[in-house]
């Protein structure tokens, strides 16, 4: 579809995906991108992760006088009998949104960007997740005449550009800094740091993290696919490596002794950082070796002018260092088409049959009703499971 001076394409086939690495990191870079937004991150996600479960590649672009001023890597793939689009990520929780260059054409290249998702890709059903309020995506999709359900959520963020100094941010938090790092220190030699280390020498530090962040899993009984995925593995691998430019992401560890006591991966971006996943030996909780890290990880940021976003979730710290700043977010399903509409209508059936066959099973009185639209809805996408 085309407009003067303007050109919408919808991109199906890897080789041109391939081809828009140039124009996609200028992008990037002008729009202050997220570290989802970058053509590496959806690159290595497509590779490591939707290419090998037979997703398809639908990759909206935005052109104006030639230059790309939009992009939104979406996948489309099969649900039985039903065609579904989603976004592309490796698995994970990742916030939807659309890399568009700022400017007066923003508002109509996110416009036809929606129109091809909805129109040209194919697709009966459209899942949205984690879309930031106030965004003109949110209200898009919001304004969808298929919407099915919104579910909310949010997510948090350390506003640090603008912080004076560390001292100054510490006090505001009414902290003592340094307080738990020199406890650990009298147990012996503590070092904490990022790692730099040549291509090729990650997997070890990525293996360590992935983990003992399963044995945190198993004793709280939140087990994500992505935890066992090779696939997400060599993904976050990927993001670790300079290939040539920077590295897309970063891992901090605290030593004792030259022995790894805890780790986080932070995800690069150009005006705010990711926390990704980290974990720490349970053994040593007493010590508070992911506090500390995190403490770290957050000055480390600070120094360098970059805000750091915590990402979906309501875990402590991320409400702590954050400071009430927190978004809402909301997750969209959408019929996209009738025929999608009766996707959602035989899992609404399967749901009520399977409330009453769960009733007349049970000798009990207390016989466990059929599950809320919410709570199934974990199995209609592909994972997307919390990584902090």
């Amino acid at each position: 579809m085309s407009h003067a001076q303007s050109r919408l394409e919808v991109i199906t086939e890897p080789d041109a995906f391939l081809a828009l690495k140039d124009e996609w990191d200028r992008l990037w870079v002008e729009a202050n991108g997220h570290h989802n937004q970058a053509f590496r991150f959806c690159w290595l996600a497509w590779n490591h992760v939707a290419n090998p479960r037979g997703q398809r590649l639908r990759c909206i672009t935005y052109r104006e006088n030639g230059r790309l001023t939009l992009v939104w890597p979406l996948v489309s793939y099969r649900r039985g009998i039903w065609r579904v689009l989603n976004t592309l990520t490796p698995g994970t929780v990742e916030q939807s949104s659309m890399l568009v260059a700022d400017g007066p054409a923003a508002a109509e290249a996110i416009a036809q960007a929606w129109h091809a998702a909805t129109r040209l890709c194919g697709a009966d059903v459209f899942f949205l997740p984690f879309v930031r309020a106030g965004t003109t995506l949110h209200d898009l999709a919001s304004a969808h005449k298929g919407l099915i359900e919104e579910k909310q959520s949010i997510s948090s963020a350390a506003l640090l550009r603008n912080e004076v100094d560390w001292t100054t941010l510490c006090k505001s938090l009414n902290r003592k800094p340094g307080i738990r790092e020199r406890r650990l220190g009298r147990q012996g030699e503590l070092d904490i740091r990022m790692l730099d280390l040549p291509d090729g020498e990650y997997q070890q530090s990525v293996d360590w993290i992935l983990s003992y962040k399963r044995d945190w899993a198993a004793r709280v009984d939140k087990r994500g696919p992505w935890l066992y995925s090779t696939a997400y593995r060599d993904f976050l691998v990927g993001l670790l490596e300079s290939a040539g430019g920077e590295p897309l992401a970063r891992i901090f560890v605290v030593e004792l002794d030259k022995k790894v006591i805890a780790s986080a991966m932070l995800g690069i971006g150009k005006g705010c950082h990711y926390y990704m996943i980290g974990s720490f030996v349970p053994e040593m909780k007493q010590f508070s070796p992911g506090t500390i890290l995190n403490e770290f990880v957050i000055r480390w940021c600070l120094e360098r002018r970059m805000d750091i976003d915590f990402g979906i979730g309501t875990e402590e710290f991320k409400a702590y260092w954050s400071r009430g700043n927190v978004k809402r977010t909301s997750s969209f399903q959408i019929a996209n088409t009738l025929w999608g509409k009766v996707y959602f209508q035989s899992k609404d059936a399967a749901r009520a049959v399977s409330g009453i066959r769960s009733t007349k099973g049970s000798d009990t009185a207390g016989a466990q009703p059929a599950l809320p639209r919410e709570a199934v809805q974990e199995s209609e996408t592909p994972p997307v499971e919390s990584r902090g």
